[in-house]
């Protein structure tokens, strides 16, 4: 594996009852890049999420992180490693504050985050990275206000910022721009170029306009595999891309 890519997956291919959900899949993730996971519904672009991340276990092939295999790991143990995902749904504690939500994800960095009892004091020494963290995305005015009473779109940007203060090498993306209105777009778009400085992002996204402005590289999958790759204007004028999205290919 090449120092110039963080992850790679050699013959990925992942099996249920005889149907190939991912099948086959090579993929270069190349270091301090933002990079797109694209295709149709039904591609199998949530299966190659699950499969990188170690929330399942593939059928064959492999997968390296930082020169390390990872294929038979964990999700905890990855994310130790410093590959972290987020959600198509927004994974925050409701009845915790924004401060405190940030302060959990903060105390992942401590020698103490596995003891769940600390006095405040303790605590309270995260506050100056998790006040940092807060006006970052702007979301001061919401700082003692319970998650859970967030729109939407600020969840999401919470859930983003929490991400963030577990300080990943290697952060995937599922679908960030889902459920934003035009509005929370742009903020969070200005979001990702901020947590991808030092950093490298793999996104699955269906917003092309988001795709177009934001990623370096984009893998497009169909059927469980790698339809086309490379750069947004190489693989939005490959025909057989605009057949599977115009053709309205649904596997």
């Amino acid at each position: 594996m090449s120092d110039d890519f963080i992850l790679e997956a050699r013959g990925l291919s992942k099996q249920f009852s005889g149907f190939y959900a991912v099948r086959d899949v090579d993929l270069r993730v190349r270091r301090h890049s933002i990079h797109a996971l694209i295709g149709p519904n039904g591609a199998g672009k949530t299966t190659c999420f699950n499969l990188l991340t170690t929330f399942l276990k593939p059928t064959a092939g492999s997968i390296r992180f930082n020169g390390h295999q990872i294929e038979g790991s964990d999700p905890a143990t990855v994310a130790h490693m410093g590959l972290v995902r987020s959600f198509q749904i927004s994974a925050v504690f409701g009845q915790m504050s924004v401060l405190e939500n940030v302060r959990v994800a903060l105390q992942r960095k401590t020698r103490w985050h596995y003891t769940f009892w600390r006095s405040r004091k303790v605590l309270d020494d995260l506050n100056a990275r998790a006040h940092e963290l807060i006006q970052m995305v702007g979301l001061e005015r919401w700082t003692d206000v319970p998650a859970a009473d967030l729109s939407y779109g600020r969840k999401r940007v919470l859930e983003l910022i929490t991400t963030i203060a577990l300080e990943p090498e290697l952060i995937l993306l599922d679908e960030p721009m889902a459920g934003l209105g035009h509005e929370d777009i742009g903020p969070v778009m200005q979001l990702i170029r901020q947590v991808a400085k030092g950093r490298t992002v793999l996104m699955v996204e269906h917003n092309m306009k988001v795709i177009s402005e934001l990623c370096d590289q984009v893998t497009v999958l169909q059927s469980g595999q790698v339809l086309a790759e490379g750069d947004y204007g190489q693989v939005s004028r490959d025909p057989r891309v605009m057949d599977a999205y115009m053709g309205g290919a649904h596997d």
